[in-house]
């Protein structure tokens, strides 16, 4: 058999006839190509991870749980040591479809980043000179927890198709990745005694009140439909969005997150600041999001597309948009609860806030796109009040420009 790695999602569930529609239970590799799931290992492994998660409710009912995996060099190719971030940056975006999925069928998920790493990459048989483990994502429930003791997890041997003729090595992404493992179910306890409470200063300028689109405004696109046509925009109108979709975007997808390293489902580890270029009904300038308070905080006034673009590296695309987004964390505060392992934390939860932007720009018909960025610089012009913090992804929105 061989072992197609991708940066996809790897099944286990239970029995057959409890909700695996016929699917035996096993370990399973999406193959995207094919799409197909190609079986892995035979039998119920679900107690590898619930022990290598220790004891994770959700992982327990769940009769499927995705594990997402990083094949470093596919991304190291083009961005060297910094594929690290974009491991998180790919996933995230990933994530925020699967758990749209999730909840368009009614099904619960949760995001899982306390695991005993070594468990879990030798259940999945992974390389890791070439392959890391990154997240865990149970999706859907069963009353039943009781588990069935998991067959021996024994080398695979599975032949792994190259992924190019030539391979440079990054030490420095599996050295940060080690710092950030958990070496026993023990450590993961304590990961989880100390998750972060942050607070933000209240607000002290001017306060624009959202104005989202009531439900029965809202588009009836099928999520299936909206994933579909969801892309990156390779070029933006310098044309406005309206207020009222704005307000709807960040409304519905910056509203917290079911995942394990949060203190509730209703907050995030990242902060929310915009450049508006151009969005009816909002004077251009500087804001920073305030969920609690469902309205924007004006920083700064101003025309600053230049900026913009600048802080993007020099890319067009955030200076075109009509508003670019960045997401930052308090970095101090996060990695003092959750140590280095707090990094992959506030990366994911910045990108999957992104994924989600993605999807409400294709849903409420214009586009996105995800940016790298100077990371100091965009500190510098976000403070004082994004002072300490460090930029974790950046996305643009806007009308895409049409080809000639």
């Amino acid at each position: 058999m061989i072992k197609w790695p991708t940066f996809r999602l790897t099944k286990t569930l239970p029995p057959a006839g409890v909700a695996g529609q016929g699917l035996e239970a096993g370990v399973y590799h999406f193959d995207p190509q094919a799409l197909a799931l190609r079986q892995l290992r035979q039998g119920d492994y679900r107690q590898v991870l619930v022990e290598a998660s220790a004891q994770e409710l959700s992982i327990a009912r769940a009769p499927a749980t995705f594990v997402l995996t990083d094949v470093i060099w596919r991304n190291a190719v083009k961005y060297q040591a910094r594929e690290y971030r974009h491991a998180f940056w790919d996933s995230g975006t990933l994530l925020a479809n699967t758990l749209a999925m999730a909840a368009a069928h009614r099904l619960p998920a949760r995001v899982v980043l306390g695991f005993v790493d070594a468990d879990v990459s030798r259940l999945l048989d992974l390389d890791l000179e070439r392959e890391l483990a990154l997240a865990l994502v149970p999706i859907g429930a069963t009353p039943d927890t009781s588990i069935p003791p998991a067959p021996a997890v024994t080398p695979l041997h599975l032949q792994i198709e190259p992924y190019s003729r030539h391979e440079l090595d990054f030490p420095a992404i599996r050295t940060m990745h080690a710092a950030s493992s958990l070496p026993d179910a023990d450590a993961v306890i304590t990961w989880h005694s100390t998750l972060p409470s942050l607070t933000r200063p209240a607000p002290a300028g001017p306060l624009t009140a959202l104005h989202p689109l009531a439900d029965d405004e809202l588009p009836s696109d099928p999520i299936e439909q909206v994933i579909v046509r969801r892309g990156s925009a390779r070029a933006f109108a310098r044309e406005a969005i309206g207020f009222r979709q704005l307000s709807t975007a960040l409304n519905r997808t910056l509203r917290g997150l079911n995942a394990d390293f949060l203190e509730s489902p209703q907050t995030l580890l990242n902060d929310a600041y915009l450049i508006v270029n151009a969005v009816d009904g909002l004077a251009p300038g500087a804001y920073v999001y305030h969920p609690d308070r469902q309205a924007l905080e004006l920083l700064k006034t101003g025309n600053f597309r230049t900026t913009a673009g600048q802080l993007a590296l020099h890319q067009d695309l955030a200076a075109d948009a009509s508003v670019a987004i960045f997401c930052l964390a308090d970095l101090p505060s996060i990695l003092t609860s959750l140590g280095n392992r707090g990094y992959r934390a506030a990366q994911l939860d910045a990108s999957l806030a992104a994924g989600q932007l993605y999807l409400a720009a294709y849903a409420l018909g214009f586009s996105a796109t995800g940016l790298t960025f100077s990371d100091d610089a965009v500190t510098d012009f976000f403070s004082p009040h994004a002072q300490g913090k460090s930029v974790m992804f950046l996305i643009a929105l806007g009308k895409k420009r049409k080809r000639s």
